[in-house]
Order: C-alpha cells, then sequence, then structure tokens
C-alpha cells in the first residue's frame, strides 16, 4: 500500500511521515507482529495499511463502524485479514497481553473531550494492559501547537473548542507507562490549508526548512512508539 491517501486522508504529506516511521519500526523488529489493535479507526486507513504492507491480523475498531472501512479493506483486498468492533478506548474489551501492537491516530483530543483529561490516562493505561510484554504501541497524535493553531481550531474547526489537545511534554507524560518511548514531532504550516491537497502537499515541503527555526511545541503533530 504505497499510496498512503487512503491511510491519513488529510494533510497527507505531513501524517505520512508518522505511518513511514510506523513502517520502518515494525520492518526492523527480528519477530514481525501479527496482530494488531487500531483504535479510533474511522474509514480503516491504518488497519488496510498494516494488514497490506506486513500481513497482520488487525482489529479495526471505533465508537462507531463505518461502512467506509470495509468498502477499503475490499478495495485493497485485505478482508479477510480484518475484523471489526466497536470500542471505546478507555475500555478496551480484550484480555491483558492480546496484541502484538497498539496503533492510533488522532484520538487523544476526542477521548479526552472538554477538559477529560483523566480519560486520556485511562485510554494509555488500557493500551498498555491489552498489549504483550514487548509490544508496541505506534501512534500519532493532534498536538495543541502554537497559539496561532489554538486560535484557528477555536474559530474554524467544528471540533476545535470541545476537544482537549495535548502538548507534546503532556503526551511524554501519558506515555510514562511504558519502559521505552521514541517521541518527534512534526507539522506546522500544513494545518491551515483547508485544500486543496496539494497546497497542504507545498505547505509541508516548506515545513521541512521552517521546523528548523520554531520550537518543537509548536508542531501540531506528535508521533513515535513505545514499549511496554
Amino acid at each position: 500500500m504505497e499510496d498512503l491517501k487512503d491511510v491519513v486522508e488529510w494533510d497527507v504529506a505531513t501524517w505520512s511521515r508518522a505511518v513511514r516511521y510506523w513502517g520502518e519500526t515494525v520492518s526492523a523488529l527480528s519477530s514481525p507482529p501479527q496482530t494488531g489493535l487500531e483504535l479510533g479507526a474511522r474509514n480503516g486507513g491504518v488497519s488496510c495499511y498494516f494488514a497490506s504492507k506486513f500481513g497482520c491480523r488487525m482489529a479495526c475498531t471505533d465508537v462507531e463502524t463505518s461502512p467506509a472501512a470495509t468498502e477499503l479493506h475490499q478495495r485493497h483486498g485485505v478482508s479477510e485479514l480484518i475484523s471489526y468492533r466497536e470500542v471505546d478506548a478507555c475500555s478496551i474489551p480484550w484480555e491483558d497481553c492480546s496484541f502484538d501492537f497498539v496503533v492510533f491516530k488522532s484520538i487523544l483530543g476526542v477521548v479526552g473531550a472538554r477538559g477529560q483529561r483523566e480519560r486520556q490516562a485511562e485510554a494509555m493505561a488500557e493500551i498498555h494492559r491489552v498489549l504483550r510484554p514487548g509490544g508496541r504501541l505506534l501512534f500519532a497524535e493532534n498536538l495543541r501547537a502554537s497559539r496561532l493553531h489554538q486560535t484557528a481550531r477555536h474559530w474554524f474547526v467544528p471540533w476545535g473548542k470541545s476537544w482537549t489537545y495535548v502538548t507534546l511534554e503532556e503526551l511524554r507524560e501519558l506515555l510514562g507507562v511504558f519502559k521505552s518511548v521514541d517521541l518527534r514531532s512534526t507539522g506546522f504550516s500544513s494545518a491551515f490549508v483547508p485544500k486543496p491537497e496539494f497546497l497542504r502537499t507545498i505547505c509541508a515541503a516548506m515545513d521541512d526548512s521552517l521546523l528548523r527555526c520554531v520550537p518543537k511545541n509548536w508542531n501540531y503533530v506528535g508521533y513515535g512508539h513505545a514499549i511496554k
């Protein structure tokens, strides 16, 4: 699955950096993971990526299942590797040590909506619980970023007033339950471009130079992996 548009959907050039990092992380493992859990799957792109690229058996979950996910998986010929379930990230309905890896893209803001930061910690504890010893969390999250990002979301993003965005340091604290964490960040100007996608791609390319000049806590995407 080389075309990552189906995986990340929006601001592909920026968010695909996280996906490629995940791919490199999994490829470097001496024992490839067999079973994965995607939380907040929405249209199922991330499950599709791991099923098609690595042959992983994926549990594709969200608070509501989407017909678009099954259609995507059928189109890429990976339906037999994917199961579906409605799941609250704060109460994952699997036993301890059930998965080789868990992956999510941009769920903490909505999990902790309207200031419910304790739910973000609960979700991270649940993720840790269902991972096998030595299992991996692969993550990418919308960060609070700069004051400019915060203002733009407040006025122009429908969910911007309700989501509880985390800072890079808050994300690091949430990941503190893991024994090892590699946390990175990226993205700045492309977040302000609603469409078309080619303009976001141009901005993402500009960010390659711009990110050397702005503080890391102004980046709007935090990503990486953590080991249980």
